[in-house]
């Protein structure tokens, strides 16, 4: 209830200031979801249920930039610059080592990786096709998606497909591998027999980094990181509490036993004041889509309509795993296109066709959120990854995403059907 009421504030205050887009769809999400639960005969509690209906998922979003205030410790930008800037001598290096950064960092940045590997190399990238550098980051942002905690298509996949984190995780680190071994085949293919260059010269303000001091601060970086992450999982089995509740808790306490052990306490705080004054209070995009998607979903769920979608799956022959998983990661991904969020795309197919009533497990289920979710980052012109790239290429998103990344993506999910099918165990 305290959740909801201040959500309900947030968005009040903040209502004329946000996106128009969001605040249409927003509206027509709460409009349906209404009527359902008065056409339902709702009670009182289940208004109210429906107004918290993802609490959970909305304080991930919102406490998850915690962590990235770790890499304010040290000079980790410095530390980056002196160790690639003699890896990064042909075309293909460069998209490896761009993906890579970005594979790494986003565990901590998420989205924010993207503008942050793009200024760190931008000078680099210059020597390169005007392709390869935003093919490499969005690529590179990919494998996260598929397993890491910390990320909302991980959140949604654990709770729409009713499994925890340990159950998603095999499935989930199998396909971020397997993305990862695409991003480098496909890049090699694109870009491998392109010509050398010489390395670019960084330019490191003050005096210059020595090359064993940048490569242990990146390895503390990379310890540090590992520890947030373990934290995540040892508390999740100790408790048996959900990632969703554990990931807030460990973006607030985590970083801050860090700063303790590392002395920077005094650095954290300017980090968490900046996160309060500049980030939090701008969230309400957010806090008003995640909202009305919840309030949507928990609607649709005490409705009759999802009753009948499984008899309509089983009278078409739809219901194999094959066919099963196809229309899921193709719905969420053509829906994408048309600017429908995969949550809430996810969240009607939870309701309609949930673990049990279908043949395919709870790990099948979350797999098949999680490709589509991929299809929907690299592919739609409305996804975050793309807008950012488009942002910071000039570029319209409709290239960035289909033109630059759909045969990439194309393959990535042909891999990934395959291993849910086929290669874990149910």
């Amino acid at each position: 209830g305290v959740m909801g009421l201040a959500a309900l504030i947030v968005i009040l205050l903040n209502f004329a200031a946000i996106r128009p887009a969001t605040r249409l769809i927003s509206l027509i999400l709460i409009g349906v979801g209404s009527y359902l639960l008065l056409s339902a005969q709702a009670t009182p509690t289940d208004w109210a249920k429906a107004t918290t209906h993802n609490a959970s998922l909305l304080s991930l979003v919102l406490t998850v930039p915690l962590l990235s205030s770790i890499l304010a410790f040290e000079p980790y930008p410095q530390y980056l610059s002196r160790i690639t800037a003699g890896l990064m001598t042909s075309p293909f290096r460069f998209y490896a080592v761009s993906a890579t950064m970005v594979t790494f960092l986003s565990c901590l940045l998420n989205l924010a990786s993207l503008h942050f590997v793009h200024q760190l190399l931008r000078s680099t990238a210059e020597k390169c096709p005007a392709s390869l550098f935003p093919r490499a980051l969005a690529r590179g942002f990919t494998p996260n998606v598929m397993w890491s905690p910390s990320f909302i298509s991980v959140a949604l996949a654990i709770q729409y497909a009713g499994i925890s984190w340990f159950t998603v995780a095999p499935v989930g680190i199998a396909l971020a591998l397997t993305g990862f071994g695409c991003v480098l085949l496909i890049g090699w293919l694109e870009y491998g027999k392109l010509p050398d260059f010489a390395p670019t010269q960084t330019e490191v303000a003050g005096k210059p980094i020595d090359k064993k001091v940048a490569k242990i601060g990146l390895l503390k970086l990379l310890c540090q990181t590992g520890l947030l992450i373990s934290m995540i999982i040892i508390l999740e089995y100790a408790t048996k509490k959900s990632a969703l509740i554990l990931v807030p808790l460990i973006s607030f306490t985590g970083p801050v036993l860090l700063a303790a052990l590392y002395g920077k306490t005094r650095t954290y705080f300017q980090q968490f004041r900046e996160f309060f004054d500049e980030k939090l209070s701008r969230m309400y995009n957010e806090t008003l889509l995640f909202s009305a998607i919840g309030f949507f979903g928990y609607a649709l769920a005490h409705s009759d309509l999802p009753a009948q979608i499984p008899l309509l799956v089983s009278h078409f022959g739809l219901d194999t795993p094959f066919k099963l998983i196809l229309i899921i990661v193709a719905a969420i991904g053509l829906l994408s296109l048309l600017g429908i969020h995969p949550m809430i795309t996810i969240a009607a197919i939870s309701v309609s066709l949930p673990p049990g009533s279908i043949p395919l497990s709870g790990r099948e289920l979350a797999g098949a959120f999680l490709a589509g979710y991929v299809l929907y980052s690299l592919c739609s012109p409305f996804s975050a990854i793309n807008l950012i790239m488009s942002s910071l290429t000039n570029v319209n998103p409709l290239v960035v995403g289909l033109k630059q990344n759909f045969s990439f993506a194309l393959v990535y999910m042909i891999f990934s059907i395959t291993i849910i099918l086929l290669f874990l165990p149910r």
